[in-house]
């Protein structure tokens, strides 16, 4: 890590907190082998005082307008996690004048959930859902789209975005959706890395988090 920054580098930033983990990504632009770092942070529900400590592990403030492009993870998860780091990621972009990536924690999870399909759905479209007691379902529907070599992406288009679905309501074939912040922080820096590739502006402002339910809903 100690020859891992310098004055040179380009950096691309990958934030997903829609769990208890907090996952940190960070990629060098200007090495040829563009170097991952990454950590997770088992810090549960006090995002809120180590946000800005556990972005400096990775990446000191000093090197923070080196960063190029910010990805974020937006929901579902976690409320008040997703919310904090979406607001951080929106105000880093906009001082240093970035693009700020945002995809869903379903879609993330999409390159290692499909390959749980049978040989004959893999290139069809699939459901990721999770059960939420006395809710619902919530649940996003997905279709492999290509597997991008250069920069281990793989692109996954998001038919349905995740939402409140009815119990009742068939949605097959369906894959639990399951945590692997490890994985897919590093899926979410790559998706960074492509939409760098093919030159997508993504304005701060429209990145917003996705809540399926809400505490209002709950006040019958």
């Amino acid at each position: 890590m100690q020859n891992f920054h310098n004055s040179k580098s380009k950096y691309l930033l990958a934030l997903h907190s829609c769990s208890e983990s907090f996952g940190i990504a960070i990629k060098d632009m200007e090495t040829p082998e563009k170097i991952i770092k990454s950590e997770i942070f088992n810090i549960g529900r006090s995002l809120s005082n180590k946000l800005f400590s556990c972005i400096e592990t990775i990446l000191p403030r000093k090197f923070w307008k080196q960063i190029i492009r910010i990805s974020v993870a937006k929901g579902p998860g976690s409320f008040t996690s997703t919310r904090l780091t979406i607001s951080m990621a929106r105000i880093i972009a906009q001082q240093i004048d970035c693009s700020l990536d945002s995809i869903s924690s379903f879609h993330l999870m999409a390159p290692r959930l499909y390959k749980d399909l049978a040989k004959n759905q893999i290139m069809d479209p699939f459901w990721i859902i999770d059960d939420l007691p006395r809710r619902g379902i919530v649940a996003g529907k997905y279709q492999l789209v290509k597997i991008h070599q250069e920069s281990n992406f793989h692109q996954f288009s998001e038919i349905i975005s995740p939402q409140l679905i009815n119990n009742q309501k068939l949605i097959n074939p369906s894959i639990k959706a399951t945590n692997n912040i490890k994985n897919d922080i590093i899926s979410l820096i790559n998706f960074s890395q492509y939409c760098q590739d093919i030159n997508i502006k993504s304005d701060w402002q429209k990145t917003l988090p996705i809540y399926p339910t809400s505490p209002i809903d709950n006040q019958k």
